[in-house]
């Protein structure tokens, strides 16, 4: 005779409760963590596999604070490696996407996604850290520029001399002729609430030297945006100059909202980055 259903389901509440509390015991026994600190675990994995798997649309910004600290700074690395090393919105993107190769941290599309944003956020640097401690303070007192921000709105901009091209692969850029001529500047737009808008800055970029006729641009070319529209960064090109008899160079940009945004350069800057 089978048994009766009430007493059959009893038996296997009985049993779920008993197992539930033996997986809680024992889960409070590894991590050395309370009934309800082990409780708010457990949901919290649970909420974090459910969002891999996109069954849960999003996580809060607490959640997504705890994501990241669970998986790059508890299974990874101390929180100084990270949070005392900022880098680029570019930069933050490629150590995620290396993060997600099996033999390191093994981590889904969607969470990488959603750490590199928190990473942008929290940890951004205007300019590159892979540049050398060197060369990062030549190109700091020579080369790089920068706005202060309109709201939320930063723009900074390097200019790269042509006895310096070797910085562009520090720069991301690529497969630039070496005999490139014309003034070349590295420019970086970032915001951290709002979205960067889709500005052609050789429409709106004007160029000088030595106090003469302002020059329109040649051209503009994005090298990295990012999903969000929080960060770009281009390359900006400007008409022929003779260098030789250049002591003062202006950049002036004209971003809709933002009025006018001059930056200056005095000439020649030093070969040498001794």
């Amino acid at each position: 005779m089978s048994m009766p259903v009430k007493p059959l389901l009893i038996s296997i509440t009985l049993f779920l409760l008993l197992g539930g509390t033996m997986i809680l015991l024992a889960f409070m026994y590894l991590t050395d963590q309370t009934p309800g600190a082990a409780i708010d675990s457990i949901q919290r994995e649970g909420k974090f596999f459910l969002y891999k798997h996109n069954m849960v649309e999003k996580l809060s910004s607490r959640e997504i604070t705890l994501l990241y600290r669970s998986t790059c700074t508890r299974k990874c690395h101390g929180r100084d490696v990270i949070e005392k090393k900022p880098k680029t919105a570019a930069e933050w993107e490629l150590v995620m996407t290396r993060m997600k190769a099996p033999d390191r941290a093994g981590i889904t599309d969607r969470h990488a996604d959603t750490i590199t944003r928190y990473l942008q956020n929290n940890f951004l640097s205007n300019v590159p850290t892979v540049l050398p401690e060197k060369t990062m303070k030549f190109v700091k007192k020579y080369l790089w520029r920068m706005d202060f921000g309109e709201g939320d709105l930063f723009l900074d901009i390097i200019y790269v001399p042509r006895e310096h091209l070797s910085l562009l692969r520090y720069l991301g850029v690529s497969n630039l002729p070496p005999d490139q001529q014309h003034p070349l500047f590295i420019v970086y737009i970032n915001t951290h609430r709002g979205t960067v808008p889709d500005w052609n800055f050789a429409e709106i970029s004007t160029f000088r030297v030595n106090k003469g006729n302002p020059q329109n641009a040649t051209g503009w070319k994005v090298l990295y945006r990012d999903g969000q529209r929080h960060h770009i960064q281009g390359m900006l090109t400007f008409p022929d100059i003779d260098i030789n008899q250049t002591n003062e160079m202006e950049v002036t940009m004209k971003p809709a909202g933002m009025g006018t945004k001059t930056f200056q350069w005095s000439l020649p800057v030093p070969s040498s980055q001794e």
